[in-house]
C-alpha cells in the first residue's frame, strides 16, 4: 500500500481592495486526487523537495498568473489525510506588486473580488475564510 505526503502553498493575492480567485481547467480538475469537484482555487501548488515555502509560493504564483507579489503572513493551515495521502496546505496573504494576470493551462478564468463579493459568493467556506483573512492582513499592513 503506497502512501504519499505532500506540502502545498497557496496565495491570497490582494490588489487594492480585491482578492484574486482562479477557476480551474477541466483537465486540472480531472487530474486532482484531492478535489475533483471544486472549480475555484487560489494560486499555488506543491512544493519541490528542498524548496522553501516562500520560494515555492513565488514560483507557483509566477507559473500560474505571471504576477509578482510580496509575501505576508500565513493565514491558514489545512492538514488532511485522504486515500493514503497526507496533505498540508499553507495559505499566505500576499500583496500584488506588478503584472497582469496571464493564466497557465491549469486555470481558464480569473476574477478579482471585493470582500462583499466574496461574502455573497457561492465559494466554499474555507476559501471565503482565507480570502477575507488575507484581505484583512494585507489591508492592516498597507
Amino acid at each position: 500500500m503506497k502512501r504519499d505526503f505532500a506540502v502545498a502553498v497557496k496565495a491570497v493575492i490582494v490588489k487594492e481592495d480585491k482578492v484574486l480567485v482562479l477557476r480551474r481547467s477541466q483537465r486540472e480538475m480531472e487530474c486532482s486526487y484531492m478535489n475533483k469537484y471544486q472549480k475555484w482555487d487560489l494560486p499555488g501548488g506543491g512544493l519541490h523537495f528542498y524548496e522553501k515555502a516562500e520560494e515555492g509560493l513565488r514560483r507557483e504564483i509566477w507559473e500560474e498568473t505571471a504576477l509578482r507579489v510580496s509575501l505576508g503572513k500565513p493565514v491558514s493551515l489545512f492538514d488532511v489525510i485522504r486515500r493514503q495521502v497526507h496533505l498540508c496546505i499553507f495559505t499566505y496573504a500576499c500583496a500584488w506588486e506588478e503584472g497582469q494576470v496571464c493564466l497557465s493551462e491549469e486555470h481558464e478564468e480569473y476574477i478579482w473580488m471585493t470582500a462583499a463579493e466574496v461574502e455573497q459568493s457561492a465559494l466554499p467556506f474555507w476559501m471565503k475564510r482565507d480570502l477575507l483573512r488575507g484581505l484583512q492582513e494585507i489591508s492592516q499592513n498597507a
